[in-house]
């Protein structure tokens, strides 16, 4: 897949985590890319954003699942 135009934006998360999204835009015009998300700077994951319709539809995808994981994966689950 050849990609056109990129960019690293910062995401939004609870304090403690850390997260970027690297939004690409593909060929076809579609967005898509990659999150990764860190707590206390250790890497705790990276997600796959499948290809969105629009800009501001990948990026409200990337901050949807990024929030899912830190309420599922977050502090309060660690013992």
């Amino acid at each position: 897949m050849l990609i056109m135009d990129s960019a690293r934006l910062p995401l939004s998360v609870p304090e403690g985590w850390t997260g970027w999204f690297e939004l690409m835009r593909t060929p076809s015009g579609t967005y898509a890319g990659i999150c990764e998300l860190s707590l206390r700077g250790i890497p705790r994951c990276a997600l796959v954003i499948t290809q969105q319709l629009t800009w501001d539809a990948a990026i409200e995808r990337a901050t949807l699942r990024a929030d899912h994981f830190v309420r599922q994966w977050g502090p309060t689950r660690e013992h």
